[in-house]
């Protein structure tokens, strides 16, 4: 299946398509969804809501942002994906500090992948067929070929997990780059340089994908 969006300068903007990927279809006693169907109806979703707030990215980015992570709130499991990027250092953070960090976390991704979004131009989509391990059937991943302005075609997968008979993302690989051990490497950088102080690696942390 196709679809038309807009840019792709680079990884941050592959990444900007990725995490509309992981809506389901709600109901406890619904059959599970299928992970391409759902990954197409979420990318309808969120491309509808771009054109509406668009201009708001200039006249309101309080508003423009928003909107976005409204859009983006079912499809992205921002718990399940804070806790890996803390890894190691989760058990060591409070209550109070895991909370804060999936806050800082969901906000940083959220404007970095905002802005990218505003700046797509007419390309195109394949979404190919998922994998299901069949011994894990609440996990599967799936690939997306980005068609570019340049006829470059940027290679994606995607991990999803089944939570309450939706799918969530879980991480993402782009063009070979693993962006969930990014972030976990980054994390580890900061408790570096931070002598281990989470709330101070929270307090600094930015969201750079392409460290």
């Amino acid at each position: 299946m196709r679809q038309r969006i807009k840019g792709l300068p680079g990884l941050v903007l592959c990444w900007a398509v990725l995490v509309v990927g992981a809506a389901g279809v709600s109901g406890a006693n619904a059959a599970a969804p299928d992970p391409k169907a759902s990954v197409q109806a979420a990318t309808d979703t969120l491309l509808a809501k771009l054109v509406e707030v668009k201009p708001l990215y200039m006249e309101d980015p309080a508003v423009f942002f928003a909107e976005i992570d409204r859009s983006l709130a079912a499809f992205v499991d921002f718990e399940g994906f804070s806790r890996s990027v803390m890894a190691k250092y989760y058990r060591r953070a409070t209550a109070e500090e895991k909370v804060l960090f999936i806050q800082t976390f969901r906000k940083g991704l959220i404007e970095t992948y905002a802005k990218a979004l505003v700046e797509f131009e007419n390309e195109t989509i394949v979404v190919l067929d998922p994998s299901i391990d069949p011994q894990r059937p609440e996990r599967a991943s799936i690939g997306l070929e980005i068609h570019g302005a340049n006829s470059k075609i940027y290679l994606v997968e995607y991990s999803l997990i089944l939570v309450d008979n939706e799918w969530l993302l879980r991480n993402v690989v782009i063009e070979g780059i693993n962006i969930g051990l990014q972030f976990r490497s980054q994390f580890a950088a900061y408790m570096r340089t931070y002598k281990n102080n989470i709330g101070d690696v929270i307090a600094n942390w930015s969201v750079d994908a392409g460290s």
